[in-house]
């Protein structure tokens, strides 16, 4: 029994075997299937185009502004690779709008001739300077000027005070030089030193110009309204206040500033003009450690923004055009008055009267002297056409210890030394008058 069991199983392996065998060979011979869709691994070139995430940025408001190619990085003609860095980099947003063209501004021509001239230099409409109001503009040629003008002026001497006989010496003098106008110094609170002076100019049809003379640009310490009204009747009609302040040791702060020296000028030059006088801003020095057209140009702002505007209207400027032995078109030196007018004019929209109230030549060799006091002196009969707003040119100095001086810093400019006489006096002003 045993036995036959034993061969069943054996007949039984051995058919499922055969089963087995068979169903591969069916298998093996049924059709081929289609094969399944595949995605190819990507390859090492491929992958480097293959873009790296950047992380999420907070969108910020950029105005709408047209790149150039060469801001966003694109150069024309080239196909731009996805990733590549560019040498430029963006603009920053800003909250800016989109910027507009702004017209490049251009210069207002300085008239050169009568004819170019505006309104102040009509002379058609002129009328006697004391009948214009407050706050209307005299014009230029209104301002008052001395009989016979040639626009010829002279410093006097560097006192404030002189002896009689000084005066009577040196008045002839400038008669004879043809001098017709004279600068003289005068302390704020003196009334009777410099009568008998004034009365001997305008005896002599000289104008007299008076500089207030004060040491720093402080507050005066006399009345100068009381000095005013004091020459006023006796024939000085232009009063300098303060001088040079663009020099430091001028401003008792210790530096120029054109923002001080308008607010005092100002507190002064309305005594004057209240007085019946004529306010002059003080001549600035060509060599101080302010530039002094700059000075000029922010000190006249500084009148206008502080509401003292309507004192121009009664202002003339001193100017101190020293020449020296430069070339004589140089604008920075005689010529100087032409940047001053410029200035004015672009500043205020008109000019002011300008009186030189120091200058000159010097040089040790007498010819070169006599030639460029020829050119400047020469050129106040031209002035009047080409430069109409430039009234006298004014040599430093005319005397010193001969006048009763005592500084030997100003003596080898003087004109008149003792036992001397610069022969620029005998060889040019004596012998000409224009």
């Amino acid at each position: 029994m045993k036995n036959r069991f034993v061969n069943w199983s054996k007949l039984f392996l051995r058919l499922g075997l055969l089963g087995t065998i068979a169903l591969l060979l069916v298998a093996c011979s049924s059709p081929e299937p289609a094969p399944a869709e595949v995605v190819a691994l990507p390859t090492v070139a491929s992958a480097v185009d293959v873009p790296t995430l950047l992380p999420t940025v907070v969108p910020t408001w950029t105005p709408a502004t047209t790149l150039t190619d060469e801001q966003s990085g694109l150069v024309l003609g080239a196909t731009p690779t996805l990733g590549a860095a560019t040498s430029t980099p963006l603009p920053i947003p800003t909250n800016t709008g989109t910027p507009t063209n702004t017209p490049t501004p251009t210069e207002t021509p300085v008239p050169t001739q009568t004819s170019e001239w505006d309104w102040e230099f009509d002379t058609e409409n002129l009328r006697p300077w004391v009948t214009y109001a407050y706050d209307e503009p005299i014009p230029v040629l209104a301002f008052p000027r001395p009989p016979e003008d040639n626009g010829w002026g002279m410093h006097w001497m560097p006192t404030v005070s002189q002896e009689r006989w000084a005066v009577d010496r040196f008045v002839a003098e400038m008669e004879r030089m043809h001098i017709k106008w004279v600068v003289f110094l005068n302390e704020s609170g003196d009334l009777q030193s410099n009568e008998y002076l004034v009365d001997k100019l305008v005896q002599a049809n000289i104008m007299p110009v008076m500089r207030i003379y004060r040491d720093s640009v402080l507050l005066y310490d006399g009345d100068v309204g009381r000095l005013v009204a004091h020459y006023r009747p006796r024939g000085v009609f232009y009063y300098q206040l303060y001088n040079e302040p663009n020099v430091n040791i001028e401003n008792n702060q210790g530096f120029a500033n054109p923002n001080h020296y308008a607010r005092n000028w100002a507190i002064e030059a309305r005594k004057v003009i209240n007085n019946g006088g004529l306010p002059g801003i003080g001549a600035l020095s060509p060599g101080g450690e302010y530039n002094h057209l700059e000075f000029t140009e922010r000190m006249l702002r500084a009148i206008i923004f502080n509401g003292d505007e309507d004192l121009l209207n009664r202002t003339w400027i001193s100017l101190h055009n020293y020449h020296g032995v430069r070339a004589k078109d140089d604008i920075g030196g005689f010529l100087m008055f032409r940047e001053y007018n410029r200035i004015t004019r672009s500043t205020i929209g008109r000019s002011l009267p300008i009186i030189g109230t120091e200058g000159g030549s010097y040089s040790d060799d007498p010819n070169l002297v006599i030639d460029l006091a020829r050119y400047q002196y020469g050129f106040m009969a031209e002035a009047k056409e080409s430069d109409p707003y430039y009234f006298a040119t004014t040599w430093w100095l005319i005397a010193n210890k001969a006048g009763g001086g005592f500084d030997n810093t100003w003596e080898w400019q003087a004109l008149f030394q003792p036992g001397y006489t610069h022969p620029v006096v005998t060889e040019y002003f004596y012998k000409n008058s224009y």
